[in-house]
């Protein structure tokens, strides 16, 4: 299948971890240039084979062939659908699920990553809270977008088959898995020492065609899936919104992802969440996803968050979760201070604002 492009504005930036920087994990695999110095053991394997997924007939997946040097008897794993398998490194034919979700394995995974239901709860909560205002760190963040887990959810995590975009980005990335070979060396190299081991385990499992397709865009599901559920009774309905498109919006379980997925950058989770945020930087800098929510200061309009010399600085408010460039914030709240009487309110809903956070675009 050929890979819909869409159009670019050559963006410079998207997804921030905490303050000061994008994502504290692995780097955009799209740059796949070498830094100085003795270089580890790549933790993913040079792959003979890139060319081993085809459309099947009636829906799926056709995996053809096992590349050289993949230590996995893949028949061994699979799930409902598998026509035939083999050893490793010998020739074989598997027919993979349609959804990740639909595959018990998938969901079990899942199971043990999701945030609990009293913290799906609490993510409203936490969005304005004095703990994100002490530790912004533990929050994942894009600019412009009021949940960076529901992007990533909206961007690559559509049932297969109802986009074909982002069908079409899986295939690339599941044949392409060079292109996270460097953000996967950094992030073993990054990792502390007790937690070295596990990284690379995690991360030579799930830079394989199959850890690509399953868990990789399993997690994406998991987030579109999420968005879109009833909050839990206790919530009363508070957190829900509704979408551009009409649909109903669980923003305290998104926040909730958000901070699950920020709030330890070597968990699993925390990792498995960091290059799926790499891997749609990527995959929109190529063209082969929409590209970033265009970025506006409410305050002064300027749109220049993904030019050439634009606004580098920009502060997500809380708990709205609205966006403005950091030094428009900064007279807004002199100009509340002297003409409501210090009462400092969000120019977009005119909600209370708690307090501002700092995200800066990487050069």
């Amino acid at each position: 299948m050929e890979p819909r492009r869409f159009p670019q504005r050559a963006p410079r930036g998207g997804g921030l971890r905490g303050s000061a920087s994008h994502s504290r994990g692995p780097s955009d695999p799209a740059h796949d240039g070498r830094r100085g110095g003795r270089r580890a053991a790549p933790v993913i394997k040079k792959f003979d084979l890139f060319d081993h997924f085809e459309d099947a007939p009636g829906g799926g997946t056709i995996f053809h062939g096992i590349p050289h040097g993949w230590g996995q008897r893949i028949a061994a794993s699979a799930t409902a659908g598998a026509t035939s398998g083999s050893e490793t490194g010998t020739a074989s034919t598997e027919v993979l699920p349609i959804d990740p979700l639909s595959c018990p394995m998938v969901e079990e995974w899942l199971s043990s990553l999701r945030p609990s239901p009293a913290q799906l709860q609490a993510g409203a909560d936490f969005i304005g809270s004095a703990e994100l205002k002490a530790n912004p760190e533990c929050l994942m963040r894009c600019v412009g977008e009021v949940s960076a887990s529901k992007m990533l959810g909206d961007k690559a995590g559509p049932p297969p088959g109802e986009d074909e975009a982002a069908d079409s980005a899986w295939m690339f990335l599941a044949n392409n898995l060079q292109l996270f070979a460097q953000g996967a060396d950094e992030m073993v190299a990054a990792a502390p020492e007790d937690r070295k081991e596990d990284v690379e385990t995690l991360l030579a499992k799930l830079f394989t065609p199959r850890g690509i397709l399953f868990h990789l865009r399993g997690l994406a599901r998991e987030l579109w899936r999420a968005a879109r559920e009833a909050p839990h009774p206790a919530a009363g309905g508070s957190a829900m919104d509704v979408d551009a498109g009409g649909g109903s919006i669980n923003w305290s379980a998104c926040w909730a992802w958000d901070r699950h997925i920020g709030k330890e950058p070597f968990s699993e989770v925390g990792i498995v969440g960091d290059f799926l945020l790499s891997a749609v930087a990527m995959l929109i800098r190529r063209g082969l996803l929409e590209t970033w929510r265009e970025t506006v200061c409410p305050i002064d309009q300027h749109r220049d968050y993904f030019e050439e010399g634009g606004t580098v600085k920009w502060v997500s408010i809380h708990p709205c979760m609205h966006w403005a460039c950091a030094r428009c914030a900064k007279k807004w709240k002199a100009w509340c201070r002297e003409k409501r009487e210090g009462r400092f309110t969000c120019p977009v809903c005119n909600g209370e604002i708690a307090f501002t956070v700092p995200a800066f675009r990487p050069e």
